[in-house]
């Protein structure tokens, strides 16, 4: 006597998995969105202050911009090569590194460091959106997309399949 297992049974580890994923993928969206938007801020003004000067307050902007612009290229390299965690993980912990370069050169009052930090803190920008990415494997292919609810607040869709 043979018994079938009900699907949402034997699904259910996967699901655990799945929910786990998104909720931190979840909550570090949250966290560097907001984490990145005050670094961006704070360093507009420490440039403002250690410069004496507004006319050169949009380059940290700019430093965070291209480090993020350098960063994709190497997170989706590390990605392609070792899967989206390594990539991931790699992106952050540049962002996280540059983050404690931006305090470094706040205590020191340099200038130089400020703008260099900020360049490896744009590492973790380009993250904000690439996060959203690693969550499609978790979508569940029965389901509609989040574009497709009534909340329509996401739009992390799998890729249909080629022939």
């Amino acid at each position: 006597m043979t018994t079938d297992v009900p699907a949402r049974i034997k699904d259910a580890p996967r699901l655990q998995a799945q929910r786990r994923s998104l909720t931190v993928l979840v909550a570090a969206q949250v966290l560097s969105g907001v984490g990145l938007a005050a670094g961006v801020t704070v360093g507009a003004l420490l440039a403002q202050d250690m410069l004496s000067s507004t006319s050169l307050a949009g380059l940290p902007s700019a430093a965070g911009t291209a480090g993020s612009a350098l960063a994709a290229v190497a997170v989706g390299r590390i990605s392609q090569a070792r899967g989206r965690r390594p990539g991931l993980a790699a992106g952050y912990l540049a962002g996280a590194v540059g983050s404690a370069g931006v305090i470094a050169a706040a205590v020191a009052g340099n200038p130089a460091l400020l703008f260099l930090a900020l360049f490896v803190y744009g590492a973790g920008a380009c993250l904000t959106r690439a996060a959203p990415a690693a969550a499609v494997p978790c979508a569940a292919a029965d389901r509609p997309a989040p574009s497709d609810t009534p909340h329509g607040a996401a739009r992390w869709r799998p890729a249909p399949a080629r022939p």
